[in-house]
């Protein structure tokens, strides 16, 4: 994973072809990998890896488009193109999770509103499931203390909302949370750069993919742990994102020589003076 931050240098320089690059490629190369290991035993492993691959690049697509989105949020000053990037990137994620777990793109979508997961599947005949994504669930409840839910925000960029007069920055993301510095509660262009942080910790969705057999088979074994998959949808990207923020972090010069926050900055143009 490392490999695409680097290629994609925090040097605050980047065009839009290289972060199309990077979400492309990001979107290809894991859900090759796992579609390999999502691969059945009947099934020719090239065949998988190319499928995979192919849908895995039309859905890292549709994630960059969606971050484009997000950026007019800044530049027209309009809440809806939260909303709009909102369903374009779940579109993307979706398409990413289908390829990585060895689907047709179209057997299975989802959608988030902070914690809450719901799940639209197509095959055979529509079905619609609801499930608790518990990091989240934890980051959310770490978030809400001592602060202020933002109703109206809320749903105006579809994103659960917080803010806070005891921050000393113009806000943060928790996992897919946001906590805004209360005088930033107008700012567009924070909206656009935090709602990109809630799109980084999506991206890397693909990594509970990776465990669709292990998990299948003890659905399998135990009715107490089907129980639970049925519940809760284990968002196990929290601890990667965190790592590889972290790990950006190390040899840091400056605020925006971290790839997670250059990328944030890049679409919403909140690249200050350093």
């Amino acid at each position: 994973t490392a490999m695409f931050l680097f290629s994609v240098h925090s040097n605050g320089q980047n065009s839009k072809s290289e972060m199309a690059l990077y979400n492309i490629g990001l979107g290809s190369v894991f859900s090759g990998i796992g579609a390999l290991i999502n691969k059945k035993p009947n099934e020719k492993w090239y065949k998988v890896l190319l499928k995979g691959m192919g849908q895995g690049a039309f859905g890292g697509y549709l994630v960059y488009e969606s971050k484009n989105l997000i950026g007019n949020i800044e530049s027209q000053e309009k809440w809806e193109y939260a909303w709009y990037g909102k369903i374009v990137n779940s579109a993307g994620t979706s398409i990413i999770e289908n390829a990585s777990s060895n689907r047709n793109f179209w057997k299975k979508w989802h959608i988030n509103f902070g914690f809450n997961r719901l799940e639209l599947y197509t095959k055979e005949k529509l079905k619609v499931k609801y499930k608790i994504m518990p990091i989240s669930l934890a980051l959310t409840i770490s978030g809400a203390i001592g602060n202020r839910f933002e109703f109206n925000r809320t749903l105006q960029t579809g994103e659960i909302i917080f803010s806070s007069g005891n921050i000393d920055s113009r806000g943060y993301t928790l996992g897919n949370i946001i906590v805004m510095n209360s005088s930033e509660i107008n700012s567009f262009d924070t909206y656009s750069h935090e709602i990109i942080h809630i799109y980084q910790y999506y991206d890397f969705n693909f990594i509970n993919t990776y465990l669709n057999k292990p998990m299948n088979k003890w659905n399998a074994n135990s009715k107490t742990v089907k129980s639970i998959n049925d519940i809760f949808y284990l968002d196990l990207q929290a601890p990667l994102l965190r790592g590889l923020y972290l790990l950006e972090n190390i040899n840091r010069n400056s605020f925006y020589d971290n790839f997670f926050e250059n990328e944030a900055a890049f679409y919403s143009n909140t690249r200050r003076a350093e």
